[in-house]
């Protein structure tokens, strides 16, 4: 969860994205009998389907700006989303970046880093320029 937004991971590999601000709605049931039931629908912002094995993990940044998401069951299985805008970034991770299977992550306090450990037993740090000042 982030302030705003709640990241639901499936098996499927879908995350969705929730906004968790929304009013829940209301509707009644019963048939005419006089009960009335209270349900909570909500409709994801956004389903991200970059990942093609399970979601296992998923991380926002301080200010619920970027969302992390990762598999372990995936070799470079990690993906980052700018909330704001609902998008995937396309330019990083590239398949060049040495994450082997992620298995755990996190952002910094002020999000200055990204850090990423995989199934070799490393601490991956990586700098976000954007949070340096």
């Amino acid at each position: 969860m982030s302030n705003n937004f709640l990241a639901v991971a499936a098996e499927s590999g879908v995350v969705n994205l929730y906004n968790d601000r929304q009013t829940p709605s209301r509707s009644s049931g019963g048939g005419g009998h006089g009960v009335s039931l209270a349900a909570t629908e909500r409709t994801p912002v956004k389903s991200i389907m970059n990942l093609t094995t399970s979601a296992d993990n998923v991380c926002f940044n301080h200010d619920g700006q970027i969302l992390a998401m990762s598999t372990q069951r995936e070799t470079n299985g990690l993906k980052l989303l700018h909330v704001p805008t609902a998008t995937v970034f396309s330019n990083w991770p590239t398949s060049k970046t040495p994450l082997k299977y992620v298995w755990s992550m996190d952002f910094s306090p002020g999000s200055k880093y990204l850090a990423v450990g995989n199934d070799h037993g490393k601490c991956l740090l990586y700098r976000l320029k954007h949070y340096w000042e």
